[in-house]
């Protein structure tokens, strides 16, 4: 992809509609990073930001995965999958650090998040410490913590309370690794709702609010945080050379405090819509959504299990540790977040 010009290389302006990754993180001596899961949306836009910050950039991806937002020369791409240790041994033996990225979302069953998101998070932190990795950044979920207590931003100082599968995934991963970190750094971070451009999971939210009429689930607010994906990306590289204890879990928000109206109102007055908004009780997204997921087997986060996390309401989490001892804080406000995932949504012709 690349840069379109030596103009758009000052201004951070990506081809593909992405921006480049300011993240404030000098690397004074090149060291090589690993990221997993390098191909996907929060993936891909690590890859930038540790580029940008100086490191030597090493993806690994799946043979069946696209290869199309890693068009980067300076990019080496690893074709391995994370079951094959003897690949994987000789890969991470030449690495300093990593950021375990890959992982199985909300929507898969229970055997493929057990099998990707714990068996292989355990099959990957064991090779590195064999291979004398240093430190390993893992890109755990808010789901792994649980709700927050009503309208007071969760902190890393509350309890665990997983509400779904996905969550305790995730969860069990975190513990496998905090198991481990006498052996090797570990750094947990621990993201709620990610979006910007190659985003596809918002999509049809936007796709939505696009026409006249824009239903609303539930008749109770439904509070979330949510980040700009490159001040995520930019969270993760910043972990990787923080001065902080082996085991530390941060979560990583912009701070602000959406409702679901809130976030209807900035998506429509960044596509300059305003249609008509209904209120349908959770019972019928229930139904919607087992008819979605179970009858017609599409893999969405629109499932049974995201309707019991939307039943949950809260989930507000506070960045302020990750700020204070990341070095690291958001950059982008919603409204320019927004405005940006949209014109790269049009620009792509998903939108």
């Amino acid at each position: 992809m690349g840069l379109e010009t030596d103009r758009d290389a000052k201004r951070g302006v990506c081809r593909d509609g992405g921006v480049v990754p300011k993240t404030g993180v000098v690397v004074s001596k090149q060291k090589k990073v690993l990221v997993t899961g390098a191909s996907g949306f929060l993936g891909s836009h690590i890859v930038e930001a540790a580029h940008e910050a100086g490191y030597e950039v090493h993806a690994i991806i799946r043979e069946t995965s696209s290869r199309r937002w890693l068009k980067h020369h300076w990019l080496n791409i690893h074709t391995v999958g994370l079951n094959r240790c003897a690949e994987l041994s000789d890969i991470l033996s030449k690495m300093d650090v990593v950021i375990h990225n890959a992982g199985a979302t909300s929507g898969y069953s229970k055997e493929i998040l057990q099998k990707v998101n714990v068996e292989g998070t355990k099959a990957i932190v064991e090779e590195s410490i064999k291979a004398g990795v240093k430190r390993f950044v893992y890109v755990s979920s808010q789901a792994a913590g649980g709700p927050s207590k009503g309208t007071y931003p969760k902190t890393e100082d509350d309890p665990d309370c997983p509400i779904s599968t996905y969550g305790f995934s995730k969860k069990t991963a975190e513990e496998i690794l905090l198991g481990l970190r006498d052996r090797i750094q570990i750094v947990i971070l621990r993201y709620p709702v990610i979006y910007g451009p190659r985003g596809e999971e918002m999509l049809p939210i936007f796709k939505i609010l696009s026409g006249p009429l824009q239903p609303v689930m539930g008749f109770k607010p439904l509070y979330t945080s949510m980040i700009y994906v490159t001040d995520a990306a930019q969270a993760a590289v910043a972990a990787l050379q923080a001065k902080v204890a082996s085991g530390s879990i941060y979560y990583i928000a912009d701070g602000v405090d959406y409702t679901l109206e809130y976030l209807y109102d900035l998506i429509g007055e960044a596509l300059g819509k305003k249609g008509l908004r209904i209120k349908l009780p959770l019972w019928i997204v229930s139904i919607a959504a087992w008819w979605v997921h179970d009858v017609r087997k599409k893999r969405l986060s629109f499932n049974r299990e995201g309707v019991r996390e939307f039943k949950a309401r809260f989930w507000l989490a506070s960045s302020e540790k990750a700020m204070r001892e990341l070095g690291w804080k958001p950059q982008v406000l919603p409204q320019e977040g927004f405005a940006k995932t949209i014109r790269w949504y049009r620009y792509k012709r998903w939108l």
